[in-house]
């Protein structure tokens, strides 16, 4: 099947030392229309550096489910050298204070592992068509450190309609029923949800809840 409303970006490397998880990461991938020969595999990190250098990926899908400091320094060292490629987080959803925290890092967006096929699907998807997925914990934990970063006389910047987009969110409402209810496409919203992002990519270190 055709998707043309997708971006393609190659190739991929899958970061996983579970290799049931990453082959059904990569069917799914290939589903979408990725070939199997752009969609690389490396069961360790120290392996994937490797990949990086060899290969220059430009997605990166990492399981962070474990959340060390080796996988912190290698999103850190990878947004320096290659500060493009679009780095994913496979993680469960209930890590949002460690999703926020790898967002800060440098992810751009994020798959749970602990859901259905079809709910990774969308997932991906979603981050396929440009944009990126907001659940509703994640949603909440966001606003939770922003009133935080506030009270230490500090700011994230966001807009009316960013505050608007994570307080929906954070009450459980699909992308969609968001969009609805403030009158926009459900593109737009996403594209809201990347400027969210990127605000807390580029948020000075020394705030809390980024530690």
């Amino acid at each position: 099947m055709i998707h043309r409303d997708l971006i393609l970006p190659v190739p991929v490397l899958l970061i996983d030392d579970q290799v049931e998880a990453s082959q059904n990461l990569s069917h799914i991938l290939q589903n979408f229309g990725y070939p199997k020969e752009v969609l690389l595999c490396s069961p360790s990190l120290a392996n994937a550096v490797l990949m990086v250098q060899q290969h220059l990926p430009n997605l990166v899908f990492i399981n962070l489910q474990s959340w060390s400091k080796a996988q912190i320094d290698f999103i850190q060292n990878l947004k320096l050298f290659r500060k493009d490629t679009l780095i994913v987080a496979v993680l469960p959803s209930s890590m949002p204070k460690q999703l926020l925290q790898a967002i800060h890092l440098g992810i751009s967006a994020y798959v749970f592992s602990d859901q259905s096929a079809t709910g990774m699907q969308n997932q991906i998807r979603t981050i396929l068509r440009g944009g990126s997925p907001l659940d509703g914990n994640l949603a909440n934990e966001i606003l939770a450190c922003e009133q935080s970063i506030v009270a230490h006389g500090h700011s994230l910047a966001l807009s009316k309609t960013e505050h608007e987009i994570l307080a929906l969110s954070g009450q459980g409402l699909p992308s969609q029923q968001v969009a609805a209810n403030l009158n926009a496409s459900e593109q737009l919203v996403h594209g809201y949800v990347k400027s969210i992002y990127r605000k807390i990519m580029n948020a000075d270190d020394a705030m809390c809840c980024f530690s």
